[in-house]
């Protein structure tokens, strides 16, 4: 794990499969998706919170621009982690559990 980052693999809301960059996010500390730049403004977009939907199991993360008018700025990534390729990846799986549960996000 380079810099703190780790890729998982996932699958997006079109149930395609997908790598995910994590890394921790600076305000919170909590492990998210790194989801890179807003394209109508080319400005990064920050976390704002996370939510497990129970129902379906997906994880979603809210995120917003900060350089786009306030009526434009919320996106969101929602992504739900697959099946476990190796031990290392359990124990990666754990911990984002894990960061999750104590960040209150549910």
């Amino acid at each position: 794990m380079e810099n703190g980052e780790f890729r998982i693999s996932a699958i997006n809301i079109r149930n395609e499969p997908i790598e995910v960059l994590i890394h921790s996010c600076p305000h919170c500390s909590e492990a998210i998706p790194k989801i890179g730049e807003c394209p109508e403004c080319m400005t990064q977009f920050v976390h704002m919170d996370t939510f497990e939907d129970f129902k379906t199991g997906f994880i979603h993360y809210i995120y917003e621009c900060n350089g786009c008018p306030p009526d434009r700025r919320k996106a969101r990534k929602v992504i739900k982690a697959t099946g476990i390729i190796d031990e290392s990846r359990l124990s990666i799986k754990k911990d984002l559990a894990d960061s999750f549960l104590k960040s209150g996000g549910y």
